[in-house]
């Protein structure tokens, strides 16, 4: 059966970004043939003549997943590790299930949290290690008892395609490793997307509600200036983790609120990995690279085009 979105949007030549009430989902190919993947790992092939408005989809369910990644797991790394923050508070989750065809999947479920404003302004202070893949497609056995064997063994598997760019294993990596799920309390309808190797695009829709205290309790002015550090900081962050799974060169980052998009932000990998992420205001950092933001302290975010 045909998998039917509500909303599809073009990012790039090649790519589209797909919304549906059942999850969210990436698409990449060339006119007449597309592939996509969603969270809940259905491939949908869809099969068309172009200009035609004639087409065939077929759905089939992905495997399962090796595993999940997240900064507590043992994975290959470089030999600079990330060093928490101290006022870092790890996302909140809640364990469910749901029945998908003959098997049950665990999923997680956000829970609605207030996160304190130090935290709020401090998301890019931590990243994921970063995956030397050259190291991983020269052995086949991790190194030591100290990294994740069964995550060496899958990544071993996967390192020729991704060093040669192969942007189908760069979109089933994500959808495997799940690289963004500990920001889950942050943002929402997170999706991947690109037709070049070196890039990756992520969209992603940011959860006020964990400001919501603050919101009450602040000056309109100072609630809008801890909005903007507060996005600020989860997109460097989202770019930090992107950069540290895939061997890539630009992350592009779209935040979406309210339905708008109100931020839009290309980071290069060589300028961010020399910023210093501890002394940094995420604002100001973001303004260097190029952007599309309207943002005053009086009124907020305002609707910007993408990148």
């Amino acid at each position: 059966m045909g998998l039917r979105f509500r909303k599809s949007i073009s990012l790039i030549p090649g790519v589209r970004l797909n919304f549906s009430k059942s999850g969210m989902s990436v698409s990449s190919g060339v006119p007449g043939f597309r592939k996509t993947i969603n969270t809940k790992g259905q491939v949908t092939t869809t099969v068309g003549i172009p200009g035609t408005g004639l087409y065939y989809v077929d759905t089939k369910k992905a495997g399962n997943k090796q595993s999940s990644r997240n900064r507590n797991d043992q994975t290959p790394a470089s030999s600079e590790h990330s060093q928490p923050d101290a006022s870092y508070v790890p996302p909140v989750t809640e364990a469910c299930a749901y029945n998908s065809g003959n098997q049950d999947v665990n999923i997680h479920k956000t829970t609605a949290k207030q996160v304190d404003v130090n935290t709020l302004k401090s998301i890019h202070k931590t990243a994921d290690d970063t995956i030397d893949w050259t190291e991983i497609l020269v052995s086949p056995s991790a190194p030591d008892n100290s990294y994740n064997q069964q995550m060496w063994s899958y990544y071993y598997s996967v390192a020729p395609d991704v060093l040669r760019g192969d942007i189908d294993t760069y979109l089933k990596l994500i959808y495997e490793v799940n690289p963004l799920d500990d920001l889950l309390d942050y943002g929402t309808n997170f999706e991947f997307g690109t037709d070049d190797s070196d890039v990756i695009e992520v969209e992603f829709t940011v959860n006020s509600e964990v400001l919501s205290q603050a919101q009450h309790i602040m000056r309109k002015a100072d609630y809008n200036d801890l909005l903007q550090d507060f996005i600020c900081s989860l997109s460097i962050r989202i770019a930090r983790d992107m950069f540290a799974l895939l061997p890539i060169n630009h992350t592009i980052v779209h935040t979406v609120m309210n339905n708008q998009t109100i931020l839009s932000v290309d980071f290069d990998k060589c300028s961010l990995s020399k910023v210093k992420f501890g002394f940094i205001d995420p604002s100001d950092t973001v303004l260097k690279y190029k952007h599309n933001m309207i943002f005053n302290s009086d009124d907020g975010f305002s609707e910007v085009c993408r990148i």
